[in-house]
């Protein structure tokens, strides 16, 4: 008897076990139903970026043609600061996502197949170009927008929590990190990348159409067939005009041009206008104006741009260097009847580059502690610029001056020429102790736009 109340005990005793074990993994466990619908959201947002993004390249447009004149209003000069700042979170943003994808190709594997998974896309996360980076960037987004006086209200500000910790539903702080992103399935984290891209597509919308209203610019619907015209508001209203117009139909092959000309507006003039980039230039820095064409400059067509400024053509790319800041003229002229014709003539504007960002090579922007060892090993002042995915700094670090605070006092400064740390600052830095500061100031830049900057100083604390 004893024997079998011991079998039965141990049988309980496992029993109870496997129901423990079961309860908690059916706590732990996600329904992948659940996951495989985060897939569905992820396509959703893609599709409603890139149907946003349309609305940006074509307002764009619109304000690179009416650029000095935005910009010569107060407030349309910063919705452009904004809108460019925003900009560089979008890149930022797709970069980290084209890493994913790239890696998760190296691996053989894709986000449908990794939807449930989580320590591929961690490892790329916490990696150097990862997830640290996207929060860095968000917070100095938050930061610009909010401390600019002319501020609009949007979803960015209300879906994207700025702050180390946040307190989720059930009371409890998580960090940033991974509320959002880290030790969550692939269907989850790269589900919120693509969704805050999505709120900074929209983000950066609002303001090229606040900055193209201070010029009169209004979001409308336009019929050639109607002279109503609706206004897009918070409520869609209609505002009707007195002039009644007598409606004429058109044939779908008519083509209708303002100007009296012979001129044919086929692929050659409809590929130009598909493929053509003219938004987000800046002077000093090679552009790609169009591309994947199939005609022949020279023969078919000619491009004049004025003031005159390098260009070139290479594997189907016509790439121009605006030199200097300032408004160009565009022309496309038809050269295969045998006569010049002019096709197009459009007005683009070379924007004068934003301020590099700082650095000691090698260390984490914005980090205000520093090892004496890392700030040896590093020999160099580091200045970089995000915009256009540029893989090079458009400039160079002419000068800065090195100052060693020790014990609250200002002691041995040295002036040093150039990015390298030349022998007065290797000296400085060499003598340096722990709890001393460093401050690299009266820093001076020339950037390839013909522009001299001045960036913020740099304060360092040596920890060891």
């Amino acid at each position: 008897m004893a024997a079998g109340n011991d079998s039965d005990s141990k049988r309980a005793q496992i029993v109870t076990l496997l129901y423990i074990i079961f309860v908690c993994f059916s706590v732990l466990n996600i329904k992948m139903s659940i996951l495989d619908s985060n897939l569905y959201s992820i396509k959703s947002f893609d599709v409603l970026d890139k149907e946003t993004r349309k609305k940006i390249d074509l307002s764009n447009t619109i304000i690179q043609n009416n650029f000095s004149q935005i910009d010569s209003t107060t407030k349309g000069h910063s919705y452009l600061l904004i809108r460019t700042r925003l900009n560089v979170s979008y890149d930022k943003l797709n970069t980290l996502l084209n890493t994913i994808g790239n890696e998760f190709k190296k691996n053989g594997r894709t986000v449908a197949t990794e939807f449930n998974r989580r320590n591929l896309i961690e490892k790329i996360l916490k990696g150097k170009n990862g997830i640290d980076i996207i929060k860095k960037d968000l917070f100095d987004l938050s930061k610009f927008i909010n401390n600019s006086t002319y501020k609009l209200p949007s979803y960015l500000d209300e879906y994207v929590p700025i702050a180390d910790s946040v307190v989720n539903f059930k009371g409890k702080q998580q960090a940033w990190e991974s509320y959002l992103f880290l030790h969550k399935p692939t269907a989850m984290s790269y589900m919120q990348l693509v969704r805050i891209k999505l709120l900074i597509t929209h983000t950066q919308l609002i303001y090229q159409e606040a900055a193209l209203n201070e010029i009169g610019y209004q979001p409308t619907y336009f019929s050639k067939l109607n002279p109503a015209l609706y206004e897009l508001k918070s409520n869609i209203s209609s505002i009707s005009t007195d002039i009644k117009v007598p409606v004429k139909e058109f044939a779908p092959t008519e083509v209708k041009n303002k100007n009296t000309s012979d001129i044919v507006i086929d692929d050659i003039f409809n590929k130009i206008l598909q493929t053509i980039h003219t938004e987000n230039i800046f002077a000093g820095i090679n552009t790609t104006l169009f591309s994947e064409f199939n005609f022949e400059i020279g023969k078919d067509v000619e491009i004049e741009i004025t003031p005159k400024v390098n260009v070139s053509s290479v594997d189907k790319k016509f790439i121009a260097n605006f030199n200097r800041v300032g408004e160009y003229d565009l022309r496309f002229f038809d050269l295969r009847s045998g006569t010049k014709k002019l096709l197009f003539l459009k007005k683009v504007y070379a924007n004068k580059m934003p301020d590099p960002i700082l650095r000691v090579k090698g260390e984490n922007l914005g980090n205000y502690n520093i090892s004496l060892s890392d700030l040896a090993s590093s020999e160099r002042l580091e200045a970089v610029l995000y915009i256009n995915n540029l893989n090079y700094f458009p400039g160079r670090i002419n000068s800065f001056r090195v100052v060693r605070i020790h014990g609250g006092v200002e002691g041995e400064s040295v002036l040093n020429y150039g990015e390298i740390f030349q022998s007065g600052t290797q000296r400085l830095v060499a003598s340096l102790q722990k709890n001393d500061l460093i401050i690299f100031d009266n820093i001076n830049i020339s950037l390839v736009d013909g522009t001299t900057r001045k960036p913020p100083p740099l304060l360092y604390k040596i920890t060891n």
